[in-house]
């Protein structure tokens, strides 16, 4: 019994050992207000499961509350008609790409539309009914991303597993990237440039 043991014991460690996870912290620096900070795994591994979670972006005070909303891929957002008067909500692009732009119609007060997004990128969300009101989705590859603190520009990643990745950050419409290696508790600040 004790000889079947030890294999165990030494698979379970190994197991282990790979399957190590951290946060990931920094701040984000050079440029006012917030930012969204994401991961990619240079080397790809098994999809992460769809986010069964609801996101939510209201329309009011003719607004789209909040004005940035981070999801991971394959998560679904319900845009609710908070205001008076008629809505709409529509993207021309996902990160540029027109074929996957969308208009989920015109909708009156009280009542919602839901979207599942399956493909990562920078969505503008515009109202053709009202072209002052606009709002930004980013959607993330994984379910490793944070947004930044407005005044400091911190950002907390947890339970991120150790690897590489490439690590973006979206500013003001604008996407950047480096690379990084996460081992364990990781820091790694990033400089925004003007």
């Amino acid at each position: 019994m004790k000889k079947n043991l030890l294999p165990a014991i030494t698979c379970f460690l190994a197991l282990s050992l790979a399957a190590s996870a951290g946060t990931l912290s920094g701040s984000v620096k050079g440029a006012p207000g917030q930012s969204v900070v994401y991961l990619q795994a240079v080397q790809a591994g098994a999809p992460a499961a769809a986010s069964s979670q609801l996101f939510k972006m209201d329309q009011k005070g003719m607004k789209f509350i909040p004005s940035v909303l981070v999801v991971p891929v394959g998560a679904t957002v319900e845009f609710d008609n908070e205001d008076a008067g008629a809505h709409n909500v529509y993207w021309s692009s996902i990160s540029g790409n027109k074929k996957l732009g969308h208009n989920l119609g015109t909708f009156p007060t009280g009542q919602k539309a839901t979207f599942k997004f399956e493909h990562p990128g920078v969505v503008p969300i515009l109202c053709n009914i009202h072209p002052e009101m606009s709002a930004t989705i980013i959607v993330t590859p994984s379910p490793y991303y944070a947004q930044t603190d407005q005044i400091l520009g911190d950002y907390f990643i947890q339970n991120v597993p150790d690897g590489e990745y490439k690590a973006f950050v979206w500013h003001g419409g604008k996407t950047t990237f480096q690379l990084v290696k996460v081992a364990g508790n990781t820091k790694i600040d990033f400089t925004l440039g003007k």
